[in-house]
């Protein structure tokens, strides 16, 4: 094996670790709000939300959960989307990361979007703002 495929598979290993790292801080936070707040708390309650997109059939294709700081938004149904969608939701969540300090993560199984997570979000405003330039498109993604 060369050296440099040596550090790429490094970087691409180290890399790995450091969204497991997150992704599990991730779910180890929510566990602790099941803990002391109980599911309805996590759903319902001043804690968090969760809401639901549909396609135009009135399938749901996804589920919003906001609890601060952090969206995860988790597909339903198969979504394969294609280079415009992916660029077009980079491009918006790009743009937040710039202004606002967020990070996100898009998370795929093959070529189906699974989910995405997006982290820093500290505020009802910017999750607004978020959520309103995702939801048009991620509901064009089940076509």
């Amino acid at each position: 094996m060369s050296s440099n495929n040596i550090d790429e598979l490094k970087k691409f290993l180290e890399d790995k670790i450091n969204e497991l790292k997150k992704e599990l801080e991730y779910y180890e936070y929510l566990l602790s709000l099941l803990e002391t707040e109980g599911y309805k708390g996590f759903v319902k309650g001043n804690k968090g939300t969760e809401e639901i997109i549909k396609n135009s059939k009135g399938e749901i294709i996804a589920q919003i959960f906001f609890t601060p700081p952090i969206i995860k938004i988790v597909f339903r149904s198969k979504i394969q989307p294609n280079r415009v969608y992916l660029n077009v939701i980079n491009k918006l969540l790009e743009n937040e990361k710039n202004a606002d300090k967020i990070e996100y993560n898009l998370s795929f199984d093959k070529d189906e979007l699974k989910e995405i997570i997006i982290e820093n979000v500290q505020d009802e405003k910017l999750y607004n703002k978020i959520k309103a330039g995702l939801k048009p498109v991620i509901e064009r993604l089940s076509y």
